[in-house]
């Protein structure tokens, strides 16, 4: 099968680029401020570590919001279509997270932490998706 026909690269526009850049830097922002906030440390080798808290909620939330249109060109361009999608998509993949996590470490899931980790990171993927698309919105060509 020909990878290069799920996502052609030219299909893929610079600010789709960088609102994945952007969300990325949410998760691992996430994964570090937990980490520090409850005094767990990163261990011996923190990048393994960050990786490893952010990627059951970072991956799921990358294909949800993919496939329900957290990415469309349209979509970043439209504030409240952003807020909607991003907001679906990360209910969505957050919970999907929050399953993985607990089949992982084997730990029960507790409502706190399932409230902080959707509210919390919820909250910052929507800041910076809303502030992004007021700014792609401004920026996009007005149609004579």
């Amino acid at each position: 099968m020909d990878k290069s026909a799920l996502i052609p690269a030219d299909r893929i526009s610079h600010g789709q680029v960088v609102l994945a850049l952007g969300d990325a830097l949410i998760f691992l922002f996430f994964a570090i401020e937990g980490r520090v906030t409850h005094e767990m440390g990163l261990g011996p080798s923190p990048v393994l570590t960050v990786l490893t808290v952010a990627a059951p909620f970072a991956v799921p939330w990358f294909i949800l919001a993919w496939v329900l249109e957290a990415f469309r060109p349209e979509a970043i361009r439209q504030p409240r279509r952003m807020l909607f999608n991003t907001a679906f998509a990360w209910l969505s993949g957050g919970s999907i997270g929050l399953v993985a996590r607990t089949m992982i470490l084997q730990r029960p899931l507790l409502p706190a932490f399932a409230a902080a980790v959707l509210g919390i990171n919820g909250v910052l993927l929507l800041g910076w998706r809303l502030i992004f698309s007021l700014v792609a919105a401004r920026a996009q060509p007005k149609a004579h």
